[in-house]
C-alpha cells in the first residue's frame, strides 16, 4: 500500500509561466500531490483571469482534468502583465473540456462556482491524506473496473466584473437617471442615491457630488461638495450651482480578489434657490472648543459685526457675544464665540433677533427664534465601547470571583435602554450573586487634585425583598461606589458618585450580592467625566 499525502506549495504567477506543460515531478515529492498558483489560499478569481494546476503524482496509470464548459486550456508562457485580450490569443483546442497534460492553466469566462476535476487511476490501493479547513482527513482511493481511483475537485469561486447599478428618488419619487435632462433640486433638499449592484458582488460604494466642469477640465478633490459611503445616501444640496453625481463601486477584503468601477450619472444637477424658510434645523451644540455651533438648512452668504442679533443666555444670564462667524467647512453652520469661559453644568440658550440683514447665498432671510437650547459638550472617558452594551454587552463578561460564579440572571437585553438599544439585566430570585466586569483597552489616566463625576443609570423593574449590596469598582485598587437598592420600580434613576486621587484605571468591575427576592435591574450608560464647577 501506498501513503498519499497532499502538498500544497505557494507559487505565482510567474513561475508557471516559465513552466513547460510536460513538467515532471521531482523525487522527493510523495506518490500523489498538487499544487496551485493560488497556494494555500481559497480558490477565488476574478472572471478573465487564470490559476494553474499541477498534478504532482507518480505511479499513476492515467490522469486528466475535466473543467467546465465556458472556460478554457490556455498555452503558457505568460507575462506578469498579460491581459484578457492576450489569454485570448493564448487559448487552446477550443471548446475542450478535458486535457492530460501535468500543468494546465484554466482561463475563467463563466463567473460563479466553477469546478477543475483532476482524475487518477493507479494499479494497486492508496490513500489521500491532506488537510481540510485546518483538520486532517484521509480519502481512500476507490476500485473501479480493477483500479484504483482517487477524483479530486477543486472549486473556484469566479467573480464577475463590477458593472454599478443604481436608483435615485426625489420627493420619494423614483426619477429616470440615464437621460441628458437637468434634475432640479432646491436648495437645503436632497436626493436619495441607492446602490443596487449585484453584478460582480460589491462590498463597498462612494458617492459624491462634485462641481460640474466645461468639459477637457480635469476634476481635482476640491471639487466634491458632498459624499457618502452608505448604500442608501441622503445626500443634501446646499450650494447654488450646477453639480455631476456619482459612485465608485468596489470589491474589496481579505483574500477576495479586487474589482472597481465608477458610473456618473449622466443628468447634471442644478440647484436653485429654495422656496423655503430659512431656519433653524437640528440641534445647537456646544464643540470641544467652547463654540457654539447653530446649524440652519441652508449656506449663509459672506457677513460681518452681527453680533448684536444674537442673545445668549448662561444660567438665565445674558453673557457677551465675542463674534459670529460662518463655519469655514461648512457654510450652513453659524459658529458663536462668548466672551466668557462656560462650563458643562450651564443652561445656555440662543435667540436670534429680527432684522438682523443676514442672508443665504439664495438671499433667503433667516427666521428669528428665541430661546432655543445649546446641549453641552460632554465627553465621557469610557467611550461608548466601554460605557454602554450597545454591541450586545461587548466587551463586558460575565464575572467569576472567588466566591464563585454567577448564580442569577445576567444578560444583555434590548428589553429597555436609557441610551441606545441596549443595557445589562441582572436579576435574582432567591439571594442569587451577579456580577460583570470590563477590561479598558487603555487605562483612564486620572489627574492629581482633580475630582471626576462617575456616573451610571438604573431602572428597577421588580423588588419584592431588597438585596444587600450594588456595587461599582474601580479595578485594581478595589475602590468601591456603594449603591442603595432601595429605588422605586419602573423609572431610570442617575447614580451619581465623585471620585479624586484615584489610581489609573483598567478594569471596571460591578455586583448585586446578598438576599434579594425577585429584584430585576437594569443598568445603563457607564459614565466617568472630569467635574467642572463655575467659579
Amino acid at each position: 500500500m501506498k501513503n498519499i499525502y497532499l502538498i500544497t506549495i505557494m507559487l505565482v504567477l510567474a513561475f508557471f509561466g516559465c513552466q513547460d506543460d510536460s513538467y515532471d515531478a521531482p523525487n522527493e515529492f510523495s506518490d500523489t500531490g498538487f499544487y496551485t498558483s493560488q497556494g494555500q489560499k481559497p480558490l477565488e478569481i476574478n472572471i478573465f483571469e487564470y490559476i494553474s494546476f499541477t498534478n504532482l503524482s507518480r505511479g499513476y496509470i492515467d490522469h486528466k482534468w475535466t473543467i467546465d464548459e465556458g472556460n478554457f486550456f490556455l498555452k503558457g508562457p505568460f507575462k506578469s502583465r498579460d491581459s484578457s485580450e492576450i489569454f485570448e490569443q493564448k487559448i487552446i483546442n477550443p471548446g475542450d473540456t478535458t486535457s492530460t497534460d501535468k500543468t494546465i492553466h484554466v482561463y475563467f469566462k463563466e463567473s460563479g462556482q466553477q469546478k477543475v476535476r483532476l482524475y487518477n487511476v493507479f494499479d494497486e490501493y492508496v490513500e489521500f491524506r491532506g488537510f481540510r479547513d485546518g483538520s486532517p482527513y484521509t480519502l481512500a482511493a476507490e476500485e473501479r473496473e480493477g483500479n484504483w481511483v482517487i477524483d479530486t475537485t477543486f472549486s473556484v469561486k469566479v467573480y464577475d466584473t463590477i458593472i454599478p447599478e443604481i436608483q435615485i428618488k426625489q420627493n420619494d419619487i423614483v426619477i429616470e437617471h440615464e437621460s441628458n435632462d437637468t434634475i432640479y433640486v432646491e436648495a437645503g433638499d436632497f436626493l436619495e442615491f441607492t446602490d443596487i449592484t449585484t453584478i460582480g458582488e460589491p462590498t463597498d460604494r462612494w458617492w459624491f457630488i462634485r462641481n460640474d466642469l466645461d468639459e477637457g477640465v480635469e476634476h481635482q478633490p476640491d471639487d466634491v461638495i458632498a459624499s457618502s459611503s452608505d448604500e442608501v445616501a441622503q445626500i443634501i444640496f446646499k450650494r447654488l450651482g450646477k453639480f455631476e453625481a456619482g459612485v465608485n463601486v468596489s470589491r474589496q477584503g481579505q483574500n477576495i480578489p479586487g474589482d472597481f468601477d465608477q458610473y456618473l450619472v449622466p443628468r447634471p444637477i442644478k440647484v436653485i434657490p429654495s422656496s423655503k424658510p430659512f431656519e433653524l434645523t437640528g440641534d445647537i451644540v456646544e464643540l470641544e472648543d467652547e463654540t457654539i455651533s447653530v446649524p440652519f438648512n441652508g449656506e449663509f452668504a459672506p457677513f460681518i459685526n452681527k453680533e448684536s442679533f444674537f442673545e445668549v443666555e448662561v444660567n438665565g444670564t445674558v453673557f457677551p457675544v465675542a463674534s459670529v462667524t460662518i463655519n469655514e467647512d461648512d457654510a450652513t453652520f453659524l459658529d458663536i464665540v462668548l466672551a466668557d469661559p462656560i462650563y458643562r453644568p450651564d443652561v445656555i440658550t440662543v435667540t436670534l433677533l429680527s432684522g438682523s440683514g443676514i442672508e443665504s447665498t439664495d438671499t433667503r432671510t433667516p427666521v428669528a427664534f428665541a430661546d432655543a437650547p445649546v446641549i453641552m459638550h460632554d465627553v465621557n472617558l469610557l467611550g461608548d465601547v466601554f460605557g454602554s452594551f450597545e454591541d450586545f454587552g461587548a466587551p463586558w463578561q460575565p464575572f467569576a470571583p472567588a466566591w464563585g460564579a454567577n448564580e442569577g440572571g445576567l444578560e444583555w437585553t434590548d428589553e429597555r435602554a436609557y441610551h441606545g438599544d441596549y443595557s445589562m439585566k441582572m436579576s435574582m430570585v432567591n439571594g442569587e450573586r451577579c456580577a460583570a466586569e470590563v477590561y479598558l483597552d487603555d487605562p483612564i489616566i486620572f489627574e492629581a487634585g482633580v475630582t471626576y463625576e462617575v456616573k451610571y443609570w438604573m431602572y428597577v423593574e421588580s423588588r419584592d425583598v431588597l438585596p444587600n449590596e450594588i456595587g461599582l469598582w474601580f479595578l485594581n485598587e478595589w475602590r468601591q461606589f456603594w449603591n442603595s437598592p432601595d429605588k422605586p420600580a419602573g423609572q431610570w434613576l442617575e447614580q451619581s458618585f465623585e471620585v479624586t486621587n484615584a489610581q489609573p484605571l483598567a478594569r471596571l468591575y460591578f455586583r448585586i450580592l446578598g438576599g434579594g427576592q425577585n429584584y430585576v435591574a437594569y443598568f445603563d450608560n457607564f459614565y466617568i467625566v472630569k467635574k467642572e464647577v463655575r467659579p
